[in-house]
């Protein structure tokens, strides 16, 4: 594998956050495998040509997700679809749970979470000391029911043709790698950029991405389509902090139903107040 030194450069992070990512963003366009090097600390791993029967079998159901359409906070219209398992919403009234994709589609699901065994694999090989540290963490607080496939991760979304502004991740482990994989077919562009290194990473067919999407601002270029049937799909794997918080799954119904049972004693109480 190739070590590739970078350097953090000293950038108003106010001139990309949320803005499209264009190609001279960054000057150097990484294609090959890599591991990039910041002040002697690895920051990033790039793992181009991947081969596993695994990937083969998520490239075979991933154009038949049903995928959902939505608008994040900065207007930008994304066609997504999360797996893996999700936290409580009380304001919504869910309790954490499994994604609703495994009750819709359940081998499509089922192959997405199996690539986390595969990841999981790389991360552990590449990030020997922050893939020990990001497990104890998932043991520690997260319930084994909780957790895909028996690995750190607990949940991913899969984009599908996204060309993603500059962002940050949120609401992962904090000071852990989360995972990107790519599948990409008949497509120009799609790469992503970290302008604080000034690199560019190609996101090639059947490459792993490995880094800290909540330290590094990152986006992805606009995404040019070369024939009908080209798409551009990432597979992210990370770990939601919210799951610290969740008990056992019929704790979470139980919980639920009291609260339900309570809203709807006060409601009842009030209406007979009011009559």
């Amino acid at each position: 594998m190739r070590l590739l030194h970078a350097s953090l450069r000293d950038i108003d992070l106010n001139d990309y956050k949320n803005r499209s990512a264009k190609e001279s963003d960054c000057s150097v366009f990484v294609k090959d495998t890599v591991r990039v090097v910041v002040n002697g600390q690895t920051a990033i791993v790039y793992i181009t040509g991947l081969d596993d029967p695994e990937l083969s079998r998520m490239a075979e159901v991933l154009p038949r997700i049903h995928y959902a359409k939505s608008t994040r906070t900065n207007g930008l219209v994304t066609t997504s679809r999360i797996f893996g398992y999700a936290p409580r919403n009380e304001l919504r009234g869910h309790p954490c749970r499994a994604a609703t994709f495994a009750a819709d589609q359940p081998h499509e699901h089922a192959t997405v979470a199996g690539g986390a065994v595969v990841v999981a694999r790389h991360y552990r090989r590449e990030f020997p000391e922050l893939s020990d540290r990001h497990d104890s963490l998932a043991k520690e607080h997260v319930r084994d029911e909780y957790r895909i496939a028996e690995t750190m991760f607990t949940s991913g979304i899969v984009n599908h043709n996204n060309p993603l502004r500059y962002h940050f991740d949120s609401g992962n482990f904090r000071g852990v790698c989360s995972a990107m994989l790519g599948i990409k077919h008949k497509v120009r562009g799609g790469f992503l950029c970290v302008p604080e290194l000034d690199l560019m990473f190609e996101i090639s067919d059947r490459s792993l991405l490995l880094f800290d999407g909540q330290a590094l601002v990152h986006g992805v270029t606009p995404i040019e389509k070369l024939a009908e049937d080209s798409h551009r799909f990432t597979v992210v794997y990370y770990s939601l902090q919210q799951m610290w918080n969740c008990d056992a799954i019929t704790d979470e119904i139980a919980r639920l139903r009291a609260q339900r049972t309570n809203v709807e004693t006060k409601r009842a109480k009030k209406d007979v107040v009011q009559n």
